[in-house]
């Protein structure tokens, strides 16, 4: 049977945003880190209904209705999720093909597996013999031990098959060690990819890493850096490096810096620049635009101080424009980029110049020196401008380029206008696309389904802090909740990087769709998750044994009405009352 590839659907979930779907419907107001409105699924005063864009989900306290952005258009569209998934994929310029037997979810957890694997590795050689040049290297670039390991960089040795040994206790497919990015085909086998570099995983947003970016070491190949081709789990104009972290920083000040090199992110990173991201290996694209647009409303551009760099901030600044975005520009002194500058002169000279922010169209003036220009030339520099300019949907943002353009060239603005709508006419604007009683938690009741329900939002809020703590304890066949023994199996499948809002898809009932989008919704944080896991899980098994006792004893007066032996059964209650103290007794302990 035909369906949607999973790679398409990751795709589209990655692109859209879940407050951008929704304002297309509810009028969402801010409230502490989320929104909210009046319900589109039931009639209320009072709004009920909100919206987590950290999350991606979306849940009405009043109905109970929630989930993600698919959730979302199926029930208010009344459409089926195939058709969900082809209309996102419309609004974000997404293509939606149909295929049989492709794009498992199995090949993307081998992928992602890959990736971890190959990062992990990395890393921990870095810190190793073969990593010492290396380390030292990055040391000397004045990146410390803290912004190293945060962001998990590494160094793949001079060596064709560190990684693809590492991997083979995976037993992956061909098709994962052909489509991964991470390795070369060769008469020899399959080799690694990287080489003599030091290495920058690119993450997705959800905390997985998708993608690496080598910079050469010691080496005489002529590329200084190597990125990994395109992927299933990778498309370089949808994805920032470091976006994964610094995008709540992004969000709260509603800026972000945008830089080119991964050493440029770093540095601005450790000298307490919270709100920036670096593209991978590629020009900012509009898809890169759509996606800052979800947290930001400026993007101050601080990119190399050369030529290449000053013609680089222009292109990505008509982008930004285009897709509704301010920019300004970080004036990068000539010949050098963000990182060598705060090597040189600390981070006051650049917040300076982040400060005094320039505006786009004054930088594009400035930087062609328009005003010293021929005539000929400077007509066409307009024309440039003017064809940038067609591009932008907004008519305000539209004008008011328009006016300011007659006026820093001394021109009439009737005349700009005219020659404005000129170039409209002849090229034609590109203007984007604008864009039964309900499950919930309440029902859990009793002792024993309150402990599986704490377990599951430990497991969703705190997982890097409790995993490696708990993780030999945790046994779901203790669950007997099946909705929360399902939820708890996949937090655990997804434990290198855990994206709430994808969760919600393995659910095919709208009932357990919205149950699942309230408990990740509600977080609520406690200082020992760990504690609070292991108090849990001793509930559960103190109710097992429970369990076992009132079997044993039935059976026990089975066996006497029979008139048989009842001494083996005497002393299995005698154990399992023995195992229950002791359980009591270690838990009053913690």
């Amino acid at each position: 049977m035909a369906r949607i590839p999973e790679e398409t659907i990751e795709r589209i979930r990655n692109t859209a945003d879940i407050y951008d779907v929704v304002a297309q419907y509810v009028d969402l107001k801010k409230r502490g880190r989320n929104y909210f409105g009046l319900c589109p699924f039931h009639s209320e005063k009072t709004p009920s209904f909100s919206v987590a864009p950290d999350k991606q989900i979306y849940h009405c306290f009043g109905c109970g209705s929630g989930g993600n952005v698919f959730s979302f258009i199926v029930e208010h569209e009344k459409v089926s999720f195939v058709e969900a998934v082809q209309q996102l994929g419309e609004k974000y310029g997404i293509r939606v093909q149909y295929e049989a037997g492709s794009g498992s979810t199995e090949f993307f957890s081998s992928l992602y597996q890959a990736h971890h694997v190959a990062a992990e590795l990395y890393h921990n050689t870095l810190y190793s013999d073969r990593g010492k040049a290396a380390l030292q290297y990055l040391h000397d670039r004045g990146l410390n031990d803290d912004v190293l390991k945060m962001y998990q960089v590494g160094f793949a040795p001079d060596s064709w098959d560190t990684l693809s040994d590492k991997v083979k206790p995976l037993d992956m497919k061909i098709d994962v060690y052909e489509k991964s990015g991470l390795f070369v085909k060769t008469e020899h086998g399959w080799r690694d990819r990287f080489r003599s570099r030091i290495m920058f995983p690119i993450y997705h947003p959800s905390g997985k890493v998708i993608a690496f970016g080598g910079r050469i070491f010691n080496s005489d190949d002529p590329a200084k850096y190597l990125n990994s081709p395109e992927t299933p789990l990778y498309r370089k104009s949808e994805v920032f490096y470091g976006l994964h972290k610094t995008r709540d920083s992004i969000r709260k000040f509603g800026t972000a810096v945008l830089v080119e090199g991964y050493t440029d992110f770093l540095q601005l990173v450790q000298l307490g620049v919270p709100n920036v991201v670096a593209l991978s290996g590629t020009a900012l694209a509009d898809k890169h635009a759509a996606q800052i647009r979800k947290f930001a409303s400026k993007v101050y551009l601080a990119y190399d101080g050369d030529d290449a760099g000053i013609n680089a901030t222009l292109r990505a600044g008509y982008v930004l424009l285009q897709a509704g975005v301010e920019p300004l520009i970080i004036a990068v002194p000539p010949n050098q980029d963000p990182d060598n500058w705060v090597r040189d002169e600390g981070i006051g000279p650049f917040q300076e110049a982040m400060g005094a922010g320039i505006p786009l169209l004054s930088f594009h003036l400035e930087k062609k020196e328009a005003r010293n220009l021929s005539g000929t030339d400077r007509s066409q520099l307009v024309q440039d401008i003017l064809g940038e300019v067609a591009r932008i949907s907004d008519g305000i943002i539209r004008d008011d380029i328009l006016k300011s353009l007659a006026q820093k060239l001394e021109v009439d603005e009737v005349e700009i206008i005219r020659l404005f709508k000129q170039k409209s006419r002849r090229k034609g604007r590109s203007t984007p696309s604008s864009n039964k009683t309900a499950l919930n938690k309440s029902m859990f009741t009793s002792a024993v389904q309150k402990a599986q329900l704490e377990i599951i939002r430990a497991l969703a809020f705190h997982f890097d802090d409790i995993f490696p703590a708990v993780k030999s304890a945790l046994d779901f066949e203790l669950f007997d909740e099946p909705i929360l023994k399902k939820l708890g199996g996949l937090l655990i499948k997804e434990k290198t990087g855990v994206e709430l809002s994808a969760v919600i898809d393995h659910f095919d009932d709208r009932q357990e769709k919205e149950l699942v989008s309230e408990i990740l919704f509600d977080e609520v944080h406690t200082d020992d998750p760990v504690q609070i896991i292991q108090e849990c899980l001793a509930t559960l098994k103190g109710r097992l044994i429970k369990d076992q006792i009132k079997t044993a004893r039935l059976k026990m007066r089975e066996l006497e009405s029979l008139g048989q032996d009842t001494e083996a059964i005497i002393l299995e209650v005698a154990e399992l009352q023995k195992q229950l103290q002791d359980l009591t007794v270690s838990l009053d302990r913690e």
